[in-house]
Formats: C-alpha cells, sequence, structure tokens
C-alpha cells in the first residue's frame, strides 16, 4: 500500500464527528512512537499539498505541538529526528528559508514576536508566546498554577482509577506524581493553545497504543470517552493507529498486518466501557 493510498484509507476510517485534523495527527503520533520520525517531513508534504500557506502555518504548528506533547511519552530523540524532518520538508517547499538566521546568531530570538497561525512562517525560528513573557507560566512547583492545571487535567481523564495507580509506584510516588501533574500534564498535556483536548487525546493515545502497552492504553482510550468523544469514534481511533502499526512495522509488539490482531486493539475500547457504566 502506497502512502498516498494510506492517508486515502485513513480519512475514509475517520468518521466526520472527530476534528478533522485527526487525519494527519494520529499517523504523526504513530509513526514517530513505532521509531519512524522521519515519515514526518513526507506526511506533511502530503498533508499540505496544494494548500495555501496559512493552512501549512496552521498544519506546522499542529505537528510542532504534537512533537513538544510527544516526547513526554515516547523520549527526545525520536521526536528532536522529527522535527528535522518536518523543517527538511517546510524548507524544501519553500515555506521557510533554507539559510534562515539561527537562534544562536539571534540575540533576540526569546522576545521577538512569532507570527500568527493565519501569517506566513517568518524568516527565522522565535520563541513562542506560551513559553515567554508576561502570559508564560512556566513555574512547575508541586502548588503552581501550572501543576494545578495538571493536576486538574488529569483527574478529568482518570478520576478515581489516579489513586490507585499512583499508589503502584511505591516510595517513588511523590517524585513521579510531581512529575505527572506539573511537568509532562502541567506544562505539556494540559496545554490546548495549538490541539484542543481532544487532538491532544488523539496524541497520547496513538503514542502509547503504538508501543503495545495495554495498561496505559486502556487509561487513555477511557480518557478519550470521558471527555466526551463517542463509543465508535474511538474504536476507530484504534483502528485507525492499527492501520497506521501495521503499514510502517516498528517498535511495537501490536498489529503486523493481521486483521485479528487490528481487531484486539479495537476491542480494548469494550474493556473500558465496563468503568464508564
Amino acid at each position: 500500500m502506497s502512502f498516498s493510498t494510506l492517508l486515502t484509507r485513513i480519512n475514509a476510517l475517520l468518521p466526520p464527528t472527530l476534528p478533522k485534523s485527526a487525519s494527519y495527527i494520529l499517523p504523526a503520533s504513530t509513526f514517530t512512537a513505532l521509531g519512524h520520525p522521519n515519515l514526518l517531513g513526507p506526511l506533511f508534504t502530503e498533508v499540505v499539498g496544494g494548500t495555501s500557506e496559512s493552512n501549512a502555518r496552521k498544519v506546522s504548528l499542529h505537528f510542532r505541538d504534537i512533537l513538544l506533547k510527544e516526547w513526554t511519552l515516547i523520549g527526545i530523540p525520536l521526536v528532536i529526528t522529527g522535527a528535522a524532518s518536518l523543517g527538511a520538508a517546510e524548507k524544501k517547499l519553500g515555506l521557510f528559508p533554507e539559510h534562515a538566521l539561527s537562534t544562536f546568531a539571534n540575540a533576540d530570538w526569546t522576545r521577538s514576536t512569532p507570527p500568527q497561525p493565519d501569517a506566513r512562517f517568518g524568516s527565522a525560528s522565535v520563541l513562542s508566546a506560551r513559553y515567554h513573557g508576561a502570559s508564560s507560566r512556566l513555574d512547575v512547583a508541586p502548588d503552581s498554577p501550572t501543576s494545578e492545571r495538571g493536576a486538574t487535567h488529569l483527574r478529568r481523564l482518570y478520576r478515581e482509577h489516579l489513586p490507585k495507580i499512583m499508589s503502584t509506584w511505591g516510595s517513588h510516588e511523590a517524585d513521579f506524581r510531581w512529575l505527572e501533574e506539573s511537568v509532562i500534564y502541567g506544562l505539556f498535556l494540559s496545554d490546548h493553545s495549538v490541539l484542543s483536548e481532544v487532538e491532544t487525546s488523539l496524541v497520547t493515545t496513538s503514542a502509547i497504543l503504538a508501543q503495545g502497552l495495554k495498561a496505559p492504553s486502556l487509561w487513555h482510550l477511557r480518557g478519550l470517552r470521558r471527555i466526551g468523544v463517542s463509543k465508535v469514534d474511538v474504536e476507530a481511533i484504534a483502528r485507525t493507529v492499527g492501520e497506521c502499526s501495521a503499514w510502517a512495522g516498528g517498535r511495537a509488539a501490536g498489529p503486523t498486518g493481521e486483521q485479528d490482531v487490528i481487531e484486539a486493539w479495537v476491542q480494548w475500547v469494550d474493556e473500558v466501557e465496563r468503568d464508564l457504566e
């Protein structure tokens, strides 16, 4: 199956009740988690082909946010490799200068105003507004607003399961609770300024599913249901991740192309339904 054919199949699998962006968020997150971050550039090129520059800018910001969130789930080496693939594609398409001013040569890189989502890509990379200036809240102390935002979002997804899950960490619980509430969720996964709450959950669920980790996958499939995504739509999400995994292959012990194995992932949705009753 060609790359274009896979993307056509993904569009056919996903219901219209999901965000349109799901058609590229799910493969982008899945490919990266599987160990294929170099597919991000070709995927971006395919998605923005024949569209306006403002749309390309929006998709570019989405891809960036996917990576900024996904490093907390799969590690930084895969993510920075994906960023390089994305950057190369943008330059090849003429969306960003081939020899743009480096942040190391630009003393104002932390203070410049980034282009808006509907504007041009700009001539140099500058820091997103959420990470600098008066609007930024990067304090990650346990009692900070950032940590409270993360804790609130965690409780929304996990509800009564959260204390039991964290108690399994034994003597390490306090440090890892801080990491989850303050950094992983506080700074990244509860930030919905670019990707919405549902779009962010598409990233987390697909990245974890692609690694074949059943228990965390169940937590996030359940989380999708708790933020209002229907069972049918969650099944479509799981099937799409399975199709992407079967097509690309990789490090996960999940789908290998057989339909019954992909169906096993879809059936995990039934398992979480019992907890929602």
